[in-house]
């Protein structure tokens, strides 16, 4: 009897404990809730009356005339009295303060919290003591890719009370409590009786007796409940526990997978999903809001929606998992699209990008067809020289000389050819794996200058390299010569005589070196600049033949240039001629 006396009120006492608990969180987050909520009220009114200011900022072009003074005329139209407004540069410079009248003097805002806030989010908040008025405001801040317009009320009794919640519900919760206190205090009587039932129930249950008894619900002690509960549950748990952690590998699984999957129930409902799959459908519908619930709505996928039609509710019925597979593309990317239908009638859904493969297949065959087009030219005036030789056995040296020089410059150029696409097949197949190391430019350019001094002097080129010793470029040395060295052949061979190539380093990025390679030659016309890197592509087919070039310079020098990640474009140089700029890693 003693026991029962005291369970009671341990009984009431933890019930009310939690109920105490729960009330205060409840009250915690409600009010956290209401305060939130009002200051999403004011930064939306804020963020209203900063579309408002850019919006006259553009109308009246200010920051084109940067009569910013003007901005003046809007305050009185603002709707929200003794509103500061200030207009600020990206570089934080104050262009214009509502209330500071010479806020040209103003120290640079650019690291001001609700800036910095706004560079990076939809818009930046902050409280704070202003410098220049030395009143505490409310301050909001936003970015419009031009200035950031920044608005602030002054943090006075008025704006407190309206960002606090309000606290009529502390009233209805208190009265909550009273009655339910006095419930918690009938129920507790109660739950004796109850409890002790349950601790012979589960003590019957547990041991696995066959007939487990009726029993009454008699008032005692509480803890050997606990503990045979506990035993049961805990065999619940460690289940539980291993199924989480078995859903846990496979949903980190399907989040570093490169394709996009979905596992959908017979209803075709969404049971999970990676982001991938998501990316994918908004990338292939064109609409970036959609998720995965509207995968049946998108037209690309009806194959999958007949599939399922015509084998749903038979599956058991098939010797091999039904399965279908087929190609979509859109805006120029190319998917793989598989279904697996399970015996349960669910079914996955798998979408793989094989854009690349398909560049890299179309790009294979277009090579095939060009290098057997550029094969034959060299191939059939090398078999023509040689019949012409076998044929006419009783030419003069002279012209038998002619004959076989003239195969042998044709078998020199097939020989640069066949180089050339050795070279792009490594840089297409090795790809990273071309070794690094520092390599120093002006050494390169000089080696290049000596073994082309021949064809220089001809031509009667001048070089001038401005680079200066000590510059060094991290990457492939034999690509690095590579680059410069086919830059230096096409302007030998296309810009012309008598004229001048120039080198130099311009200012770059902090991990890139920043190259120009110019010639003021007859240039390329800007038609062309476009695809001047593609693989066997002449500006001047029939030029560039006679000039000895493989069509394939240019394409190395921007593979390589890729390859150590860097960039590389072409224009025409100012007064004439072509100039090629590019980045190499430091």
């Amino acid at each position: 009897m003693r026991h029962k006396e005291r369970y009671r009120p341990k009984l009431f006492y933890n019930y009310f404990g939690i109920f105490v608990l729960f009330t205060i969180i409840i009250l915690a987050f409600q009010y956290r809730r209401e305060k939130e909520f009002r200051i999403e009220m004011l930064d939306s009114r804020l963020n209203d009356m900063a579309s408002m200011v850019n919006k006259f900022v553009l109308t009246e072009t200010i920051t084109d005339t940067s009569d910013y003074k003007f901005l003046d005329s809007l305050i009185p139209y603002l709707p929200m009295e003794n509103l500061r407004v200030t207009l600020i540069s990206v570089k934080g410079n104050v262009l214009y303060d509502s209330s500071v009248e010479q806020w040209n003097l103003m120290e640079n805002h650019l690291q001001r919290p609700e800036i910095s806030k706004s560079h990076f989010s939809t818009y930046g908040t902050a409280i704070r003591k202003s410098v220049s008025t030395g009143k505490k405001y409310y301050y909001f801040s936003k970015y419009f890719d031009r200035y950031y317009v920044r608005l602030a009320v002054e943090y006075n009794i008025k704006i407190i009370g309206f960002l606090q919640g309000k606290k009529l519900f502390l009233l209805f919760l208190t009265g909550a409590f009273i009655v339910i206190w006095w419930l918690l205090r009938l129920v507790t009587r109660k739950s004796g009786d109850s409890i002790n039932a349950l601790r012979n129930y589960t003590l019957a249950v547990h041991r696995g007796e066959s007939n487990v008894p009726q029993v009454t619900f008699p008032k005692n002690e509480i803890g050997d409940i606990g503990h045979e509960i506990a035993a049961i549950y805990d065999d619940l748990r460690k289940n539980s526990i291993e199924l989480s952690l078995q859903k846990d590998k496979l949903f980190k699984h399907l989040q570093v997978l490169n394709e996009g999957v979905a596992f959908f129930s017979p209803e075709k409902k969404v049971i999970l999903s990676n982001n991938l799959f998501i990316q994918f459908l908004n990338t292939i519908s064109g609409d970036y809001s959609l998720s995965s619930d509207r995968f049946f709505e998108m037209k690309q996928f009806e194959p999958i929606h007949s599939f399922l039609e015509n084998h749903q509710h038979h599956v058991t019925g098939h010797a091999t998992t039904p399965r279908i597979e087929y190609h979509i593309e859109s805006s120029g990317r190319f998917y793989l699209v598989q279904c697996i239908l399970f015996s349960d009638n669910g079914f996955e859904v798998i979408i793989i990008d094989i854009t690349q493969e398909e560049k890299n297949k179309a790009i294979r065959q277009q090579m095939t067809s060009n290098i057997a087009h550029e094969l034959k030219t060299p191939v059939a005036s090398i078999k023509g020289y040689l019949e012409t030789l076998q044929e006419n056995r009783e030419l003069d040296e002279e012209k038998k000389n002619y004959f076989l020089s003239k195969a042998l410059l044709q078998s020199e150029r097939l020989t640069e050819l066949i180089n050339d696409i050795v070279i792009l097949n490594k840089l297409d197949e090795t790809g990273s794996s071309f070794p690094l190391e520092e390599v120093e430019v002006a050494g390169v350019i000089r080696d290049i200058n000596e073994n082309l001094s021949a064809s220089i002097k001809r031509k009667k080129i001048t070089l001038i390299s401005e680079i200066q010793p000590g510059i060094k470029v991290t990457a492939n040395r034999a690509l690095v010569n590579s680059i410069f060295q086919n830059l230096m052949e096409n302007a030998i061979n296309y810009a012309g005589e008598k004229t001048t190539i120039t080198i130099k380093k311009l200012p770059g990025e902090p991990d890139f070196h920043l190259f120009s390679f110019s010639d003021d030659g007859i240039g390329i016309p800007e038609e062309h600049q476009e695809r001047i890197f593609e693989r066997f592509y002449r500006v001047d087919d029939g030029r560039s033949r006679k000039s000895g070039g493989t069509g394939l310079g240019l394409a190395i020098v921007k593979n390589a240039v890729l390859l150590h990640k860097g960039e590389i474009s072409v224009r025409t140089r100012q007064g004439g001629g072509a100039e090629f700029i590019f980045s190499l890693p430091k």
